[in-house]
């Protein structure tokens, strides 16, 4: 009876353990079963945190520190997970993050349609897109070639492409219009300009396009000087949309300003009053000249930076002031000549590093020349023949040569 008992008791023992053993077993098989062995996520969708891999919360899981991804790049990353497991501990489980891309990139065109000249350099594809958003690198192409020198309609179709392979297409309606006419400049005239005045040189200046209803104009003023009498070169440079330019040139001659008190009856008056002590009764026209010629010399000094070019405000300059430049003198005598009756004309050299004016007098015997300047050597010119004023010119560096063409001929 007694071996009976305890037969019973180890029976009941090692039934005891076989179940506790199965249930640890399933247990085990229900608590491990925690880590997803892949998981699929859209790139830049998702942080990917721990908990997208676990098939139920667990609190204690956690990526071990070597797995490393990036849910914004697409690809396919090995990962382990560790996490504590009662009774059994701490337990590390394998997964596979599949990150990946299905999504079409975001386009934004920079414009609704193109209308360009055939002379206008080719839009390239990524200046037709204003912006793209997707997770990776994109590529941006037109679908096929497109010939942009050719008069036409048609639409530009641009694809733009992921490292993924997704695609989006956009197009844009194209107009090629063919321009090769330059604009028309008009009200292009010759420029007189007072010194210290303000400048206007698009004043009066008009362009016209058969395609373009804004060409540009440019000035090219370069050659002026504003602050320096004489005679400049100006040019107009006009320009259309398809690239074509036309061009004028005219002439800017910047002059003194004048002397407001200079008016022609103070002048003649002053003129007249300097000839009364010069002019004796019984002058030939000649003697008159000669005058009026030893008066400038004597009584005007020169000055290089006085000089004037209005007539009567020279001659102000010279009677009142008695200074200035060779067109002080030259027209200071000018009036006095002109008050006594004499011809004259005002004769120019050629300009090189220096210009210089004189006159030319006709007293009844032809034209000679009359220069009331005292030369650097103490030359005085009056009633010259053209030839001993050529001699003169040529020995002293090209002080006075001027164009025969432009003048009547000379004694």
């Amino acid at each position: 009876m007694k071996k009976k008992s305890l037969f019973v008791v180890a029976l009941i023992l090692l039934l005891s353990i076989a179940v506790a053993g199965i249930g640890l077993c399933i247990f085990y098989n229900m608590k491990s079963d925690l880590v997803y062995s892949e998981v699929y996520v859209e790139a830049g969708t998702s942080e990917c945190d721990v908990s997208e891999f676990l098939k139920r919360e667990e609190s204690s899981a956690h990526f071990t520190k070597d797995s490393i991804f990036d849910p914004r790049v697409p690809g396919d990353y090995d990962l382990k997970i560790t996490w504590s497991m009662p009774i059994f501990g701490t337990k590390t489980d394998k997964t596979v993050l599949h990150v990946q891309d299905t999504t079409n990139p975001e386009v934004t065109l920079s414009t609704d349609s193109i209308e360009m000249y055939t002379t206008a350099p080719a839009p390239t594809a990524a200046e037709l897109i204003e912006s793209v958003n997707d997770v990776s690198n994109c590529s941006i192409d037109f679908a096929e070639q497109y010939d942009f020198s050719k008069e036409g309609k048609f639409n530009i179709k641009i694809i733009v492409k992921d490292s993924a392979g997704n695609e989006t297409v956009k197009e844009v309606p194209c107009k090629v219009v063919e321009d090769n006419t330059p604009p028309v400049i008009s009200g292009v005239e010759p420029l007189q300009i007072a010194q210290g005045d303000a400048v206007s040189y698009k004043k009066n200046i008009e362009v016209t396009d058969d395609h373009d209803d804004n060409p540009t104009l440019e000035v090219d003023s370069s050659q002026v000087n504003v602050d320096k009498r004489g005679v400049y070169e100006l040019t107009y440079i006009a320009t259309d949309a398809a690239g074509n330019s036309s061009k004028k040139t005219t002439t800017v001659k910047i002059v003194s300003a004048k002397i407001s008190a200079a008016t022609e009856e103070t002048v003649n008056a002053m003129a007249d009053e300097i000839l009364a002590g010069i002019i004796t009764d019984g002058m030939t026209q000649l003697q008159q000249a000669k005058a009026v010629f030893n008066w400038v010399v004597n009584n005007i000094t020169y000055s290089e930076t006085a000089g004037i070019d209005d007539l009567y405000s020279a001659a102000y300059k010279g009677m009142y002031y008695h200074v200035g430049d060779c067109t002080v003198k030259q027209k200071t005598a000018e009036v006095m000549l002109n008050r006594l009756g004499i011809k004259n004309m005002e004769i120019e050299k050629i300009r090189d590093t220096r210009g210089h004016y004189w006159l030319l007098i006709d007293v009844g015997e032809g034209w000679y020349h009359y220069d009331p300047n005292l030369q650097l050597d103490g030359t005085l010119i009056f009633y010259w023949h053209d030839a001993d004023l050529w001699a003169y010119s040529n020995a002293h560096k090209n002080t006075h040569n001027y164009d025969p063409s432009k003048y009547p001929t000379i004694q």
